[in-house]
């Protein structure tokens, strides 16, 4: 491991892990980190364990929808730290994303085929994709995420070489850490249950007996995390709804993603259907090649493969029969590395085979070129993001629209508004907590019918509504309007705050 991790060895690999950890800073440097729904939740329960209130959100009640890892290791560091995670989460972040460069360096330098430069052009593919440099640039657990793949391709390729019950303990461990990061992690338990059983090199009895060992470990933290889960609310996971979005679509959403991560991504992603199913497809064509003919199969590329496919076609099933956001960037960012090395892994073999020079030449000038193209093409998307980040900061709660939020200010001087006796809703709750930590209840998505009968059947409650870009699963104004009388208390520029009653006798009062 000392060689594998070796300076001397990889001084092109800690060039780009410095470059990535600058470039995250220059990213946040204006407004900090980048804050959305999930991070405000990820943020609350770490703060609320370090006010002793254990794995609490800032809705003081249980989080289910998330695994509890992300927001613990946040919560831990602020313990030793005794900085907020909004303060430290930028450095952590740039931490995170050179840790991820420079072990990712270290792996390509092990390629069965490679070059210095072959290497150089995807580190610097790397550090200025801007899948990466925006996941990296908001509170997200991702962050963790992805740096726990890179470590099990790691882990897995060491199991490979040395099929011990040592070896075989650690990728449990990092599988099983990853599933409580992210629920995304049992792709990882079943990427080292393929590769295990698939391994001709292991006798049956051995196989058996590791993927049972593998099993109980690797599955145990996930186990823990849904009973107490099970235990705090009687979910799983949370309130999940059916998919509504077909299986072709995912496959169109999936290939549109890939398309940006390709050069000529205007014309590619005309064809995003095609180059999705194109992908999903050869990656398990060549997984299937390699098995029967057991060719670099102990590879760090073939593993890279092997999580490729499980968490590809992971993805497009699982949008399928369950609905949460359409398929884009963020969700498949864990997938980034792996798609680059599956994708350009064959170069530095075909450039080695190719014996005439003026041929050789020719093709490493085509490859180059469409590198320095992709490299263009990302730099462009991160210069138009910088430049609209340097002016209003990362798109989220800490943008500088917020920050000057007319509502937000009221509600932050005067607390008369939060009447214990009578209960506060918003169709931006989570802003409400993160600018005044305060604790309101969201408005109801239509789906969820029970809460919005509860709701309609409140006799008084008040609202705090945002002109803001309008979620089309909450119930909105007019809705609102239909069953309760809404008399206003204030109004901003940006939002108003409402009495929504059926008092008759209160619409001459705010």
């Amino acid at each position: 491991m000392a060689s594998f991790l070796s300076l001397k060895k990889n001084y092109d690999s800690l060039l780009a892990a410095v470059l990535g950890f600058i470039a995250i800073l220059l990213f946040t440097h204006y407004g900090g980190i980048g804050i959305s729904p999930d991070s405000i939740m990820y943020t609350s329960v770490a703060r609320n364990m370090n006010a002793g209130k254990w794995l609490l959100g800032y809705d003081n009640k249980p989080m289910v929808l998330f695994p509890v890892l992300y927001p613990i290791f946040l919560g831990t560091i602020m313990f030793i730290s005794r900085l907020d995670v909004i303060v430290f989460a930028p450095v952590l972040n740039a931490v995170l994303f050179a840790s991820v460069l420079y072990l990712s360096g270290c792996i390509m330098q092990q390629f069965t085929a490679t070059s210095r430069l072959y290497k150089a052009m995807v580190l610097l593919i790397t550090i200025i994709c801007p899948c990466l440099t925006d996941v990296y640039s908001m509170l997200w657990s991702e962050t963790l995420f992805i740096l726990w793949v890179i470590l099990f391709i790691i882990c897995m390729h060491r199991y490979l070489q040395n099929s011990s019950v040592k070896n075989l303990l650690l990728i449990a461990c990092i599988a099983a850490l990853s599933c409580i990061t992210r629920y995304a992690g049992v792709t990882l338990i079943a990427t080292a249950g393929l590769l295990i059983l698939c391994f001709a090199a292991l006798s049956w009895k051995n196989k058996i007996f590791h993927l049972v060992l593998f099993g109980y470990i690797s599955i145990s933290l996930l186990a823990i995390n849904l009973i107490r889960n099970q235990y705090s609310t009687g979910l799983l996971t949370g309130q999940r709804q059916k998919g509504i979005v077909s299986l072709h679509d995912n496959i169109q959403y999936f290939g549109a993603v890939l398309s940006d991560w390709l050069p000529f991504a205007s014309f590619t992603k005309t064809f995003s259907f095609l180059l999705g199913l194109f992908f999903l497809t050869g990656v398990l064509v060549t997984f299937i090649y390699r098995i029967f003919k057991q060719t670099r199969y102990t590879s760090f590329e073939n593993i890279a493969t092997a999580f490729f496919l499980v968490f590809g076609w992971f993805m497009v099933i699982s949008a399928t029969v369950s609905r949460y956001e359409p398929i884009n960037a963020r969700l498949l960012s864990p997938l980034f590395i792996s798609f680059i090395w599956f994708s350009t892994q064959s170069i530095p073999r075909i450039v080695q085979y190719i014996s005439n020079k003026k041929i050789k030449i020719s093709f490493v000038v085509v490859m180059t070129s469409l590198a320095i193209i992709l490299l263009f093409q990302h730099y462009a998307v991160d210069k138009i993001t910088y430049k609209s980040e340097a002016e209003g900061g990362i798109g989220g709660y800490t943008e500088d629209d917020w920050k000057a939020s007319q509502t937000l200010h009221y509600l932050q001087k005067d607390s008369s508004f939060f009447n214990p006796v009578i209960p506060v809703f918003s169709n931006a709750n989570h802003a409400v907590y993160f600018y005044t930590g305060r604790s309101v209840f969201a408005l109801p998505e239509r789906v969820h019918t029970n809460k919005v009968i509860s709701l309609n059947a409140t006799p008084t409650f008040k609202l705090i509504w945002f002109n803001t870009e309008e979620n089309a699963d909450l119930l909105n104004l007019d809705e609102l309007k239909q069953k309760k009388y809404l008399i206003p208390i204030k109004t901003f520029k940006d939002g108003s705050l409402f009495l929504c009653t059926n008092d008759t006798s209160l619409l001459n009062k705010k």
